[in-house]
């Protein structure tokens, strides 16, 4: 407990007395004045203790002096000072967070003068002009485009995931209307207080209820603790695939048990186990009596069973070599040189008594000097065999030919065939435009020649001119193109023929197309050449067509724009 001070005493004089204590001349009364003030000082911090323990916790005697000896305390000692009361406390640190809060506001209203005008207008005051500080990139920033609001440090659960608001001054506004959330209460320290019984064993009671006069809280009631949801996880990826080959390589590594009979031997077993064959004999050899092997029903057989042959997969993809195109010297070189190689092999047979020698080609003109005895002898008879020897070797000439010799569907066979290889190397199509074909004879070269060619196509006959559309080979295309450009003479008319489905016009058609035509101007010009996928006609036929749609119908809807084409031609040409 503190002292307190003389009754008649002054504070002042009191701090005087004490400052003016000085040690006397004498030893003993100077160390007893210390003695008295060390004792004083400890009692007063005895008090602090005691009064800041009541102040927060309450309730506890205050602690014994640390000395036993208490000396007696002088008058002159300053009285205790009086301890600050809390709500001072809170009200001095709200002042001075205010006066924080003021002057960091009023230092960023130096630096950006638009800040200034915002309070005035609440005041109802007329806002003065701002004086723009700078320009250019020294000018300060508009208050709207900055981010003035207070930033949040905790945001609630319903605001975590909120996407962030952009810094437009329609969403400023919006976010101006919108209600504030109240400020969250400030920690205060709670008392600590001894609790007993119930209270001290619930810890869910809250410590801001009044403390009875046992030691407890009346009123107490649960805190009230927000729940912590679990958040929504997603599995990593790759996770299902990575537990499907665990259990792919544990089942591989988990080994089977042996089955009780192998597969190869249980058709050979009749009740599908070893036992069948018994205990083995002194002779160490299996009992086979009671197997399949040597009975009816036994799998083995004397017949061996052969697999197809299968072959290659590659073995399809291979291309095939082609042989190297050799000139007509060339070739002529290894035909003979393949023949002098066969010769002598003969001949070496014949040294080798292998084969017979072959007769000699006696003639009337080298009689003499082979057979120089006999023709000597007799020479009418030998003349006479030298004459049946040529007959005979002439007839086996002509036979070997003969035989040799491709019959007509052969031929035919081989025409169509050289005609379908040349197709598969590409297909072409020509157009030709004819200014008139009335003459029985062109119609009949140009229908001929098509179908010689083996050419599909079409003939239109039309009174502004005649289409020719030939489809085919390179090379039928190539000598059908010379036939209509070359050889042909457009402007020779040619005498009458036998009546043939390219006779010529009749009356009727004579009188419609104003009676017999000169030729004088007539010509023939190749409208269009180039490659096509596939055919468009079945064969080569001609057809009468007086209208353009007509036409058109008739070449089909892949050739219709060939008579496009066709006219075009003739006005760029002829206009």
């Amino acid at each position: 407990m503190s002292k307190r001070p003389h009754e008649g005493g002054d504070s002042a004089l009191a701090k005087k007395a004490k400052s003016d204590a000085t040690p006397s001349a004498s030893g003993g009364s100077g160390q007893v004045s210390a003695d008295a003030l060390i004792a004083a000082k400890r009692a007063e911090i005895a008090a602090k203790l005691a009064a800041f323990k009541k102040t927060q916790g309450g309730g506890g005697p205050p602690p014994a002096p640390a000395s036993s000896i208490a000396a007696p305390v002088p008058s002159t000692l300053p009285p205790k000072p009086a301890l600050p009361d809390k709500s001072d406390i809170a009200r001095k640190i709200e002042e001075a967070k205010r006066r924080v809060a003021e002057g960091v506001a009023k230092k960023a209203a130096q630096e950006n003068p638009y800040i200034s005008a915002a309070p005035s207008k609440k005041k109802g005051t007329a806002p003065a002009e701002v004086v723009q500080q700078g320009s250019g990139l020294k000018m300060a920033a508009h208050p709207l485009l900055l981010d003035t609001a207070p930033t949040q440090l905790s945001q609630s659960k319903k605001d975590r995931y909120k996407p962030m608001l952009p810094k437009f001054a329609s969403i400023k506004a919006n976010a101006r209307n919108q209600p504030s959330p109240s400020p969250a209460p400030a920690h205060t320290p709670t008392p600590t207080l001894e609790r007993s019984g119930s209270a001290t064993a619930n810890p869910y009671a809250s410590g801001g209820g009044a403390a009875g006069g046992d030691g407890t809280f009346e009123g107490a009631t649960p805190a009230v603790k927000d729940r912590i949801g679990r958040t929504f996880r997603f599995n990593q990826k790759g996770k299902y695939v990575s537990l499907g080959n665990q259990m792919r390589q544990e089942a591989q590594l988990e080994r089977e048990a042996p089955p009780a009979v192998e597969w190869w031997d249980a058709s050979l077993l009749p009740n599908k186990t070893y036992d069948d064959l018994g205990p083995l004999p002194e002779s160490k050899e299996p009992n086979l009596a009671n197997t399949n092997i040597r009975s009816q029903d036994s799998p083995i057989t004397m017949y061996v069973q052969h697999p197809i042959p299968v072959p290659a997969p590659w073995e399809k993809n291979e291309a095939a070599l082609k042989p190297l195109k050799l000139t007509s010297k060339e070739a002529k070189k290894l035909r003979r040189r393949r023949r002098m190689a066969d010769l002598q092999e003969k001949q070496d047979r014949v040294r080798m008594g292998l084969l017979p020698p072959d007769p000699p080609k006696v003639r009337l003109a080298n009689l003499m000097k082979v057979l120089t005895t006999d023709a000597v002898q007799d020479p009418t008879k030998v003349e006479a065999r030298v004459r049946r020897e040529v007959a005979a070797r002439k007839v086996a000439h002509d036979k070997m030919n003969t035989d040799r010799k491709l019959t007509d569907e052969q031929r035919r066979e081989k025409v169509e065939n050289k005609k379908t290889e040349e197709e598969r190397k590409g297909l072409f199509v020509a157009v030709f435009k004819i200014k008139t074909l009335s003459d029985p004879s062109h119609r009949f070269k140009v229908r001929k020649n098509a179908e010689q060619f083996g050419l599909t196509g079409m003939c239109i006959f039309n009174p502004s001119f005649a289409l020719v559309v030939v489809e085919g080979s390179a090379k039928a295309i190539k000598g059908y193109k010379r036939l209509m450009l070359v050889r042909i003479d457009w402007t020779q008319a040619a005498g009458a023929r036998d009546a043939d489905e390219d006779a010529p016009p009749s009356k009727d058609e004579q009188e419609e197309e104003g009676g017999p035509v000169s030729l004088e101007n007539n010509r023939c010009d190749l409208v269009f050449e180039g490659p096509i996928r596939e055919h468009n006609f079945q064969s080569f036929k001609p057809k009468r067509c007086p209208t353009d749609s007509m036409a058109k119908e008739a070449l089909g809807t892949k050739a219709a724009p060939y008579w496009d084409t066709a006219k075009t031609f003739v006005e760029d040409t002829y206009a």
